[in-house]
């Protein structure tokens, strides 16, 4: 599956984390390289959109789905469980998901109350990617110089195993620097 060997192997059903930065772009783009320019099947490259990015990602990311001719799956919180499919065009832009998720938890994120990232991007992608799939692959662009965040997240659950293809192949930030 994602080996020393070939870290951007893919096998089987397999969600793409793509945070709309340079890092997980770096991961996307050796991947596409990987299979030729074009992803395995039930490959999906998914970006959750919290209302509060800044306008550069968005750009980015829509540039990165055009240039690269590669489905980019936006998705947003809607106040529940789920998600909801979005474009460039249609995503939110002045807080909106982030609204709807102070309005549910009825309070503030802080230092002691994190729960933003895994409300608004990281259950929204693994709520997508469970409403197709029972088992998947979680591939997350988290790398060499990160170990901390790499063991702080974990290897998955019963329904997804998480996969670090530029932690395994050893690639760090001044790489990833480089090649943009």
């Amino acid at each position: 599956m994602n080996s020393p060997r070939d870290p951007y192997a893919i096998s089987g059903p397999t969600c793409i984390s793509f945070s709309g930065g340079r890092t997980s772009a770096y991961m996307l783009r050796k991947i596409l390289d990987r299979y030729g320019g074009t992803l395995p099947p039930e490959t999906h490259v998914l970006f959750a959109n919290t209302g509060k990015e800044h306008p550069g990602t968005l750009d980015f990311v829509a540039r990165c789905e055009q240039d690269w001719s590669v489905p980019i799956t936006w998705l947003e919180f809607d106040g529940t469980h789920g998600y909801r499919e979005v474009n460039y065009s249609t995503a939110s832009r002045k807080g909106e998901p982030f609204d709807l998720l102070i309005k549910k938890k009825t309070a503030l994120p802080n230092w002691r109350k994190r729960f933003c990232t895994s409300m608004l991007k990281v259950e929204r992608l693994h709520a997508y990617m469970s409403s197709r799939y029972e088992a998947w692959t979680d591939m997350v662009g988290l790398r060499a110089d990160e170990p901390d965040r790499v063991h702080r997240r974990g290897g998955g659950t019963d329904a997804y195993v998480s996969v670090y293809p530029l932690f395994v192949g050893n690639v760090t930030k001044d790489k990833v620097m480089s090649f943009w």
